[in-house]
């Protein structure tokens, strides 16, 4: 839960990219839809889980679009940085939501009685 209120900071970035920094027709139009879209689920991730696996899906497409479009380094970098970082924030160990397990408590055994010849009386 920790990291999917992490993702909701930095999740909105990607559709802004493309106001930064030089990108092509595809990479512009796939940063603005995915990001709109992962914006949308991240927000919905906090209440189901199937929105954090779609968020993950997100991520992973866009991680892996600039070895399907054609793609300069700086698209490469930003895309497959964003990509790999909310899959990481939607899939890792501290997405899920926090968890109480109880455990029955083992059979107590009756409480063995110290010898007590060793013990000298004490005068009264």
């Amino acid at each position: 839960m920790l990291l999917r209120c992490l993702a909701l900071l930095f999740v909105p970035i990607l559709p802004f990219v493309p106001l930064m920094t030089p990108l092509s027709r595809a990479h512009t139009a796939n940063a603005i839809i995915s990001g709109i879209i992962a914006t949308v689920l991240a927000g919905l991730s906090l209440v189901d889980n199937r929105a954090r696996t779609a968020v993950a899906l997100v991520g992973a497409w866009v991680a892996f679009s600039p070895f399907v479009f054609r793609a300069t380094l700086v698209e490469e970098v930003v895309a497959v940085c964003w990509g790999v970082s909310t899959f990481a924030l939607m899939v890792g160990p501290f997405s899920d939501r926090p968890r109480s397990s109880f455990v029955a408590a083992s059979p107590s055994r009756p409480r063995q009685r110290a010898n007590d010849d060793h013990q000298v009386p004490l005068a009264a």
